[in-house]
């Protein structure tokens, strides 16, 4: 007798050992978390060239579709010229907008460097040159301070020696100190040049991934329809959607954000006749990208920079950015990010603790999106159960405890009605990607029309 293996039994077979070996590989990392914490750690380092170059083509996309379908059909419409419909003049026109994209976005980066850089410059090393000049000012502000309020002297003497004390360790310490700061200072130049080098094969990369973006996208596609079915499938697409379009809006709204506060802050020195303006407004448009604390991140050493300057140039700069950060909250984010994240205001400033607190000032700025494409989860998964047991989806039907919103649910169909509905609701975009065959008979029917008969 031939032995015929059941497949039921080897798919069971199969998930006990899976998840067997990922209970155990589970257990085994909790217990030597510092061996993989160093081996993931090193995985990233060889993969961040390909990460690099998926995140530089995710943000030349949108210029480069611009160039394909919006400059170079309008050039070849005044050239007279019929528009490719071929794959390989198409393939050429893919070229031509990548290369378009690249000199522009290369262009936008050497305007602002050989622009705003020499500003920058220039300022940090007056701020060096004239920083004895300052600390002095600050001091005659502190003694004419001290001479018209007795009371803040009597606080200071109290508090002298602890300070003559503090100061006295610091003194002692400087060269410990100095050699901290030459060892992190050669880290950094180690892996500045390191973050160079990945930023160098990432665009390489991005080039290329740029070059058959369809294609990738198709293989996406395709293992997803492979080992999903139609139904979960179209759901995954549909997610995929939904956070492509949180990440493109928050990321192109924080942008024209922090351009927009960095020149309204530029014009509001340039009013105030603050020192240094294009250096605070450069500083608090770059801080401006992380939602919520950035205005107060670069308000900071602005203000002490100001302090040592002018006291009451400091004071004036300190209500200007409160203003605009007001201004920025409540009438500039609305109109430009309106609902692209819908998180509300609590869980915005829990997800740059988490996102700072993990992976630093990277994460502060994109936690927020991050956590909205979990929140946008939760939610529909949430409602959907929900909806299975008949309550309410709205948040507001639950503030009260002791009633429960309950909801007769509707009249079931029959199982077999209620899959003969599931199979025809399964016309998702799954089925869009299958072509329909000529030669079928079914097709051919179902293309007759009702006068036919």
């Amino acid at each position: 007798m031939r032995f015929r293996p059941d497949k039921k039994y080897i798919i069971w077979g199969v998930t006990a050992f899976l998840v067997a070996a990922c209970s155990i590989l589970f257990i085994f990392a909790v217990f030597n978390y510092p061996i993989f914490a160093l081996g993931f750690s090193n995985f990233l380092k060889v993969m961040m060239p390909v990460i690099n170059g998926f995140l530089i083509a995710y943000l030349l996309n949108p210029t480069m579709m611009f160039f394909e379908r919006k400059v170079i059909p309008a050039v070849l419409r005044i050239l007279n010229i019929k528009e490719p419909e071929t794959f390989k003049n198409k393939r050429i026109m893919r070229y031509i907008s990548i290369g378009l994209s690249v000199v522009f976005v290369l262009l936008v980066i050497v305007a602002f460097i050989s622009i705003v850089i020499p500003q920058l410059i220039g300022s940090i090393k007056s701020i060096a040159q004239q920083f004895p000049e300052y600390v002095e000012n600050f001091t005659d502000f502190m003694n004419k301070t001290f001479d018209d309020n007795p009371q803040v002297l009597e606080y200071y003497d109290q508090y002298y020696s602890q300070l003559e004390e503090w100061t006295r360790g610091l003194m002692t310490n400087i060269p410990s100190y100095i050699n901290k700061i030459w060892d992190s200072l050669s880290k950094g130049i180690l892996s500045s040049i390191s973050f160079l080098y990945n930023i160098v094969l990432g665009f390489i990369l991005s080039i290329y991934i740029l070059s058959f973006k369809e294609k990738f996208i198709a293989q996406i596609r395709k293992i997803i329809l492979a080992y999903f079915s139609r139904k979960r499938a179209n759901g995954i697409f549909m997610e995929i959607k939904d956070i492509d379009r949180i990440f493109r809006d928050y990321i192109t709204s924080s942008i024209v954000d922090s351009f927009i506060i960095g020149v309204l802050c530029f014009i509001a020195c340039l009013i105030l006749r603050t020192p240094y303006a294009i250096l605070m407004s450069f500083i608090v448009g770059i801080t401006n990208i992380i939602p919520f604390f950035g205005p107060f991140i670069g308000g900071i050493p602005c203000a002490v920079i100001l302090l040592m300057i002018d006291p009451i140039q400091a004071m004036y700069f300190i209500i200007m950015v409160v203003i605009l950060q007001q201004l920025d909250g409540n009438v500039i984010k609305p109109k430009l990010f309106g609902d692209s994240t819908g998180l509300p205001a609590f869980w915005v400033v829990v997800s740059i603790l988490l996102g700072g607190g993990f992976f630093g000032v990277m994460g502060m700025y994109l936690g927020t999106p991050v956590f909205a494409v979990i929140y946008s989860f939760i939610r529909r998964a949430v409602a959907s159960k929900l909806t299975k047991k008949g309550l309410p989806s709205e948040t507001s039907r639950y503030l009260r405890s002791n009633e429960l919103p309950y909801e007769a649910p509707k009249d079931k169909k029959p199982k077999e009605d209620a899959a003969d509905a599931e199979k025809e609701s399964e016309t998702t975009i799954a089925e869009e990607l299958i072509p329909e065959d000529p030669n079928d008979p079914q097709t051919q029917t179902s293309q007759q029309t009702p006068g036919s008969d």
